[in-house]
């Protein structure tokens, strides 16, 4: 794609949240585009909307959430007008994330491998052999050992979480991935890795 041809485009994305003492705005006039092979950053200060902005490209900002007005552009479709239900036919399958809290974003009912795979599941990869060596790989590929699959989240470090994150999100091979401080818990040798 070239400059002409974003793979995504942000346009005066204003987003709110209703909140007890009235509306308090989140995010004001973001406007970017991320071309095909390009690295975006987006750099602020904390509370500065960084991860709100993130959120709304995935579609999901919590229900106090309000965009006020504004365009988020993806293969010719405006995300902020899509449904949940359509949502979920991207979501994990073309675009992915890496969220900044691992602990959070990481079910801890799940074993790494139920973790990684329901994202290559839901991309339509039903055999059980074939999602249980691409989990493998995607954990060899951050660094974590395949055996770690049968583990839990707690059993792991933070940066050995923000890996499984990683992975997870590498591992549905998504036209693009939306990450948010994905490397602050890690090593710097890892860092340089990722």
């Amino acid at each position: 794609m070239s400059k002409n041809n974003p793979i995504l485009q942000v346009k005066d994305l204003t987003v709110s949240f209703n909140a007890f003492a009235g509306k308090v705005q989140a995010v004001r006039g973001v406007s970017f585009d991320l071309n095909k092979g390009e690295t975006l950053c987006i750099v602020g200060e904390s509370g500065s909307g960084k991860s709100v902005t993130n959120k709304a490209i995935m579609g999901i900002l919590s229900k106090n959430a309000v965009i006020d007005r504004g365009e988020i552009l993806y293969d010719g479709m405006d995300l902020t007008k899509l449904t949940e239900e359509q949502f979920c036919q991207i979501r994990g399958k073309r675009i992915a994330m890496v969220f900044q809290d691992p602990i959070a974003s990481l079910n801890p009912r799940m074993t790494v491998q139920e973790i990684i795979a329901e994202g290559l599941k839901i991309k339509g990869i039903k055999d059980e052999a074939t999602v249980r060596n691409m989990v493998g790989e995607a954990l060899y590929r951050v660094g974590l050992l395949p055996e770690h699959a049968t583990r839990y989240p707690h059993e792991f470090s933070g940066g050995q979480r923000q890996r499984i994150g990683i992975a997870r999100a590498l591992a549905v091979d998504p036209e693009f991935i939306v990450c948010d401080e994905p490397i602050s818990a890690l090593d710097v040798s890892i860092q340089a890795q990722v």
